[in-house]
């Protein structure tokens, strides 16, 4: 079986010539997986070459259909293949409806939707606004002593116990549970978002954990260190990388979320398509002593790729960002890029890959369809590498939508 591709931005035409058994139906689904992570949308299969077809080959087609379908995308014939294949498709079980056209042609528009450029700026992303509920503000509040880290433990009695429900948002050192003595051990990173949390337990575990409110009373854990905003979501913004880019960078994603919302200070939900990911993560517990952020100590508390991990994956990234920000809420923020005005504390959460809707989705639905019906991988603390050549630079996101809010209250 032969499988050439040619694409033209999200449309993609395959022409298949030969036996298309089940060994070239596995070639022909990596094919569609490899042009879903490069952006296709819209896939015209070229059969006219083709001799046999076998059931698992109609499954793989059936099944790319569908996965297209939920994208607002399509898998369909064209040209129509010759009677003798279209007979063996009818045979082995191909449904009728998915020949022409198939699914839902174009993209939904996201509503109140305008296309948005940054004016005087060099950018690597297109991007689309839309109101999700313009009134709608965040509240942080925020909890430890950041700065104390390097030079102290974390003292008993001093951590939150907090809540997650939907309406709130989290990045910061904790552990899921319920009283400080129980999670004290375990501090690793942790995000939560839309009644989810998850974090990366210190206590020699090898895979992340995380709850999803089932319906029974929103998770809880325990903050040593961090961030929580509670309200609601004023702007949406779906972003895709230019042709010419290998991404968009996540400073460029934070500096277009404060200008969507007109704010020097916001709070943030990105779920994305990663092109890579700069991110850090606590190895131990930092109630066990101060952390070691010193050459000869980095690499027993702190575990850091040289290079950007998790590209094609998809992450949900979770956090707050701000222009010139003020004590006390400096403190907990670092800086975003190069331009020395931009700062932000930023968590992502990275599964397996899936391709992100087009349509309009509401974010609760989102997330918690990532945690129950795909791999968490894990859970890091992205950060900016600023060492020049030398360094791994900033994670960059392929395509994605993003929630955006003001905050307007700091506790």
């Amino acid at each position: 079986m032969r499988i050439d591709a040619a694409r033209e931005s999200d449309t993609a035409v395959l022409r298949l010539e030969g036996r298309l058994d089940r060994e070239a139906a596995e070639h022909l689904s990596h094919a569609l997986e490899t042009l879903l992570q490069e952006g296709v949308r819209r896939v015209a299969a070229d059969l006219t070459q083709v001799t046999y077809v076998s059931s698992a080959a109609t499954r793989v087609l059936a099944r790319w259909q569908e996965e297209l379908a939920v994208l607002r995308g399509e898998v369909r014939l064209a040209p129509p293949p010759p009677d003798t294949v279209r007979e063996m498709l009818v045979g082995a079980g191909w449904d009728a409806r998915f020949e022409g056209a198939g699914g839902a042609h174009g993209t939904a528009a996201l509503r109140q939707s305008t296309w948005y450029s940054r004016s005087g700026a060099i950018t690597r992303g297109h991007y689309q606004m839309a109101a999700a509920a313009p009134e709608s503000t965040m509240t942080c509040r925020l909890h430890g002593r950041p700065g104390s880290l390097a030079h102290e433990a974390i003292a008993s009695g001093t951590c939150s116990t907090v809540a997650f429900p939907g309406n709130t948002l989290a990045v910061g050192l904790g552990a899921i549970g319920r009283s400080e003595d129980e999670c004290r051990p375990r501090f690793g990173e942790l995000v939560a978002v839309a009644g989810c949390v998850a974090y990366f337990p210190t206590d020699g575990a090898r895979m992340a954990d995380f709850l999803v409110d089932a319906g029974t009373g929103a998770p809880s854990g325990v903050l040593a260190s961090g961030l929580t905003c509670e309200g609601g979501f004023s702007r949406m913004v779906r972003f895709n990388a230019q042709a010419d880019a290998d991404g968009v960078p996540v400073s460029e994603l934070a500096g277009v979320s404060l200008e969507a919302v007109g704010g020097d200070a916001a709070a943030l939900v990105i779920a994305g398509e990663t092109a890579g990911l700069a991110g850090a993560r606590i190895r131990r517990s930092p109630a066990d002593g101060p952390v070691r952020f010193d050459v000869s100590g980095l690499r027993d508390w702190v575990s850091y790729a040289p290079e950007r991990t998790w590209p094609a994956a998809t992450a949900i990234i979770v956090g707050v960002v701000a222009r010139r920000p003020q004590p006390p809420l400096a403190e907990h923020l670092r800086p975003l890029g190069d331009s020395g005005t931009l700062f932000g504390h930023l968590h992502a959460v990275v599964f397996s890959y899936r391709p992100l809707p087009q349509r309009t989705v509401e974010l609760a639905d989102l997330v918690k369809g990532f945690f129950e019906q795909h791999e968490l991988r894990d859970v890091l603390h992205l950060v900016w590498d600023d060492r020049g050549e030398g360094g791994v630079s900033e994670s960059a996101l392929l395509r994605g939508v993003g929630w955006v809010a003001p905050i307007t209250g700091l506790a």
